[in-house]
């Protein structure tokens, strides 16, 4: 089955947060590496937080840490598979969004292209994915 990683987990993984990266990590030793994916909308909110975290530096060592952090971000993307936000996804967006899930925006917008996809959405945010009908959310963490 297809994983696809959401942005908490793939942040934790970046900065090496433990116990949970060592969690996470033996778990998706057990999916194929082509199975392994995550979303543009992750690369969306990654780039967000960085590009605003350089726009409000205080200082050279917080701006130099910024975009030091956007470099890393972009090179982990690069080793990355990445599924778009497609006509498919946003035709499930549409659908989803009318029915007022009171799930965000781009966790929607996530939930929308596993599902295009027929994906696993693999998450600390169960609270929030459970709410959608027919899709499948793990936590790796616990």
């Amino acid at each position: 089955m297809l994983m696809i990683l959401d942005t908490n987990i793939l942040s934790l993984m970046q900065r090496r947060v433990q116990p949970p990266t060592d969690r996470i990590t033996a778990r998706l030793c057990l999916v194929p590496p082509q199975d392994q994916w995550t979303t543009i909308v992750t690369f969306q909110e990654q780039t967000k937080g960085w590009l605003a975290a350089i726009h409000h530096a205080r200082n050279e060592s917080q701006l130099l840490a910024g975009y030091r952090s956007l470099l890393e971000m972009l090179d982990d993307f690069r080793k990355l598979k990445v599924f778009p936000f497609d006509k498919d996804a946003l035709a499930i967006f549409r659908e989803l969004k009318a029915k007022h899930l009171g799930v965000g925006t781009r966790d929607l917008r996530i939930a929308s292209i596993a599902l295009a996809r027929g994906a696993k959405v693999i998450t600390q945010n169960l609270k929030d994915f459970e709410k959608v009908p027919g899709l499948s959310a793990e936590d790796w963490t616990v």
